[in-house]
């Protein structure tokens, strides 16, 4: 509720209090229960927030249609209705996966066909950016990076409510991922890349008001430009990653796309859309072989008056369609 969002508002203290809770109560009782029977909960959870939160599920049903029009109406519902299904599968994975990341269960839980390709490129030493969406358990991805001793560092958006930020940053903490605040963020990712180490940056939220437009199912979407520009100032090279469940079973497949690497000899505007179409099509296409582990809820398309103006658009176009001669091909998926 918007209530319980404003600073400073009783009202809003005991309603994050109360959701912070809940949380912990949830959390705690689904660990308590055996995997399956937590994961058949989350499941039966997932379905009924499908049901109860109807706006949703049609703007779900509805971006699914559009970006596949090839497929029938009834394929779009029953993906809608398997996507919601999933993310209340997932939370209850993430109550009963292993604490630390390097947990040696990690190794039954998570596979990484590719991984010898990922500390090859690690070892050149110009660092390496992960690129990625809110696709399958994308939180599961650092416990490779701790597994190997490694760090993993994200931006951190944060939460409104303390309790639950500080928890989630402790929980991404124990499985290797290390957060960095959105103020300053810029600079310190920098850092962490001339140190060598590893970044990992999700492009698939809606930006608002910044970004260049680029090719995503069909239509143009304004993405934000954050892995370009790192990759183009510190020579790091960008690599789509995706952490996707394999089956029914509690196992998931982390994998990873092509390196796309920064022309140093090119314009910087020129190469800051490129490099943002490359790993927008290589997330496209790893969302293509799992649709119902996405977030089609998300009004991923909605491009804000202020985000027009900075990619140039006329607020008075309803739409932005792809051409196809700048969608290209997607980077080859590595792993299968």
């Amino acid at each position: 509720m918007k209530l319980f969002r404003k600073q400073g508002c009783p009202v809003s203290c005991v309603g994050r209090a109360l959701e912070f809770a809940v949380l912990r109560a949830s959390l705690a009782a689904l660990r308590i229960l055996p995997g399956p029977v937590a994961r058949t909960i989350g499941d039966t959870a997932g379905a009924a927030a499908g049901t109860l939160f109807r706006w949703h599920r049609n703007r779900a049903i509805e971006n699914l249609e559009q970006a596949f029009p090839e497929r029938p109406p009834q394929w779009a519902r029953r993906t809608a209705s398997a996507c919601f299904r999933h993310f209340g599968r997932a939370i209850a994975e993430a109550a009963h996966a292993p604490v630390s990341g390097a947990d040696p269960r990690w190794k039954e839980i998570l596979s990484v066909p590719d991984e010898a390709r990922v500390l090859s490129l690690l070892a050149e030493g110009r660092g390496l950016i992960w690129v990625g969406g809110h696709l399958g358990n994308w939180e599961f991805a650092a416990t490779w990076a701790a597994r190997h001793g490694l760090d993993l560092a994200s931006v951190a958006h944060g939460s409104r409510n303390p309790r639950l930020d500080a928890f989630i940053q402790r929980e991404r903490a124990l499985r290797g991922n290390t957060s960095i605040r959105i103020d300053g963020a810029f600079r310190n990712l920098i850092r962490a890349l001339k140190g060598g180490g590893m970044v990992a940056l999700l492009t698939d939220r809606n930006p608002r008001d910044s970004g260049v437009l680029v090719p995503f199912f069909g239509r143009e979407i304004l993405t934000v430009t954050t892995p370009a520009l790192l990759s183009c100032v510190t020579g790091a090279p960008i690599l789509p990653f995706s952490c996707v469940r394999d089956g029914d079973r509690f196992r998931y497949v982390l994998r990873f796309a092509d390196a796309i690497r920064p022309d140093p000899a090119a314009p910087r505007g020129d190469e800051v859309l490129r490099i943002t179409r490359a790993h927008t099509a290589a997330l496209e296409q790893f969302i293509r072989e799992t649709p119902e582990q996405w977030q089609w809820m998300h009004r991923r398309w909605k491009i804000t008056p202020g985000g027009r103006k900075r990619a140039g658009v006329s607020s008075r176009e309803p739409a932005v369609p792809a051409r196809a001669c700048e969608v290209g091909q997607a980077p080859a998926i590595s792993g299968r």
